[in-house]
């Protein structure tokens, strides 16, 4: 827990070698960082929109998290651009990935998904998911993890930062990492007071959603890159938060909308 503190957050924690190696091969608990995360998230999501916009609201939010973990996912967002916009061989793809010179491909990725991150949560707005307006958010923030611990267990490892989280999170972690998700968000919906059928189905249906998105950045950093590296799991936590999102709502609207 401390090495996950340390690791996702400025906040200063005394953390060892062994604890991040320990960390490494217990990473399926990422998407309890995004519990913190999404307690942020929700909260001052709710607050803010009390009083502004909610474009305001999910501005200032997005702002905040990427603040408290020194923009890092963010950064892989940008890296991945610019990785998978350059031509030739996957060794050049690296290149790209990893030159600190911020091309056309990094610059698209960062707008574009933060826009739709942005307008993805202002919409969690209206009558129907007026109930979910701290949710939405947590949920964002803890599948946003699952999705990271997804694609770093379907990968192959390479040199660098990202190798040992790699490396050592076998296949079954990723299911792990799902059930963890699944119960958080199991136990978050339940203030909604909802009938069970529908939390069970809302859950299943946001967890399944950021596992397939961790596994197709998994399987486009490899036919991309021949590995999943730490831009690669940093870009997929950027990824999956507006899509989760926009997962979430359209299942609220449709089981508000179904007569069982």
């Amino acid at each position: 827990m401390k090495a996950l503190v340390s690791l996702f957050t400025i906040i200063p924690v005394n953390v060892t070698g062994d604890d991040v190696d320990e960390l490494s091969r217990r990473f399926w608990l990422t998407p309890l960082i995004g519990l913190l995360y999404g307690a942020l998230a929700g909260g001052l999501f709710f607050l803010l929109i009390q009083a502004f916009d909610p474009l305001i609201g999910a501005t200032v939010t997005l702002l905040a998290v990427h603040s408290l973990n020194r923009f890092l996912h963010f950064d892989g967002l940008i890296d991945l651009g610019d990785g998978l916009i350059a031509t030739g061989p996957q060794e050049k793809k690296l290149g790209a990935m990893k030159d600190t010179r911020v091309g056309a491909g990094g610059v698209g990725f960062g707008i574009l998904f933060s826009l739709l991150a942005v307008t993805a949560l202002s919409s969690v707005t209206g009558t129907a998911l007026e109930p979910m307006v701290f949710i939405l958010p947590l949920a964002m923030e803890v599948l946003a993890k699952n999705a990271l611990v997804t694609v770093a267990a379907l990968g192959k490892p390479r040199e660098g930062l990202g190798s040992p989280f790699v490396a050592n999170t076998p296949k079954r972690h990723a299911i792990y990492s799902g059930m963890l998700s699944f119960a958080i968000l199991v136990a978050a919906l339940a203030v909604v007071h909802w009938p069970m059928r529908y939390v069970l189905c809302l859950a299943v249906l946001m967890v399944a959603s950021s596992s397939l998105i961790g596994a197709a950045v998994s399987a486009l950093g490899h036919r991309s890159f021949g590995c999943v590296n730490g831009d690669i799991m940093g870009a997929t936590n950027e990824l999956a938060k507006p899509l989760v999102l926009m997962a979430g709502m359209a299942g609220v609207v449709l089981l508000l909308s179904m007569p069982f």
